[in-house]
């Protein structure tokens, strides 16, 4: 599976930041030959000081953006997170679209989690998706959807490899780095976090984006190889992941482990 992960400037102007995506799109050479699928960050616009302010109409303009991206790269490509307020419904929600190389919305995926000041302003999403692309399943975790059990219950469902776009600021980037590499050993599962880069509220949100898999032949105990974007400058992070390989690892680990049915608790 050929990923890449757009780690892209915040600009104060949403033009702005449509160029730059472009421009670090135009940069890939062949990239339709030589990519399944593009992520974007969890946030890579500006936000408005007046939170509601950034509210979008459901499939509004950022939507549009990157579904003509899609169609004009002949890319599949992840939308990173979208604030929209859905028709004829008073809620707001955190979603990430799936479009696919012709520029058509396959789904998406709503935050599940909120974190913090975004239960004032969101509806949590109640569904997780398991989306195929070329015959494997993926799932997309919305930054604080890779805690708690959600990568968990991805895997156990079918997920084949986990793709968060996420906001991370420069003080939690040393726990987001253990939860990462956590939830990929514990779930013997590929992850990809593109994380947003620029200064949002004052908050500095440095990328290092990171893209988790494992080295071939490192059965017990597994060894994970890490890619990571650099820090404070937008980048694209690029890998081919052998999903075969951590396929096997998982079947093994999974049947290894047993059921909290079958576990007694006693106080």
């Amino acid at each position: 599976m050929k990923l890449i992960l757009i780690q892209s400037e915040m600009f104060d102007k949403d033009k702005e930041c449509f160029i730059e995506i472009q421009n670090l799109i135009n940069s890939i050479p062949s990239i339709e030959e030589n990519c399944d699928l593009v992520c974007l960050p969890e946030r890579w616009i500006k936000m408005n000081p007046n939170l509601e302010k950034n509210i979008q109409e459901e499939r509004g303009s950022h939507y549009q953006f990157i579904k003509k991206i899609a169609k004009k790269y002949h890319i599949n490509i992840l939308s990173g997170g979208i604030w929209e307020k859905r028709e004829n419904s008073n809620k707001n929600y955190v979603t990430c679209y799936f479009f696919n190389k012709d520029g058509e919305e396959i789904g998406r995926q709503d935050k599940i989690h909120l974190y913090r000041y975004e239960k004032f302003f969101f509806e949590p999403g109640d569904t997780l998706n398991l989306f195929n692309l070329n015959g494997h399943l993926f799932s997309i975790l919305i930054c604080f959807d890779m805690v708690f059990e959600t990568p968990r219950f991805a895997v156990r469902n079918g997920a084949e490899f986990l793709i968060s776009p996420t906001l991370i600021r420069e003080e939690g980037m040393e726990n987001w780095g253990v939860y990462l590499r956590a939830k990929s050993l514990e779930n013997r599962v590929p992850i990809a976090a593109c994380n947003s880069f620029g200064i949002l509220k004052d908050r500095i949100f440095p990328g290092n984006s990171k893209i988790i898999s494992f080295v071939k032949g490192f059965y017990s105990p597994s060894k994970l190889k890490v890619l990571e974007a650099p820090f404070n400058k937008h980048a694209i992070l690029f890998d081919n992941i052998d999903l075969r390989f951590p396929n096997k690892l998982r079947k093994k680990r999974l049947k290894e482990a047993i059921s909290l049915e079958e576990i007694k608790l006693k106080k």
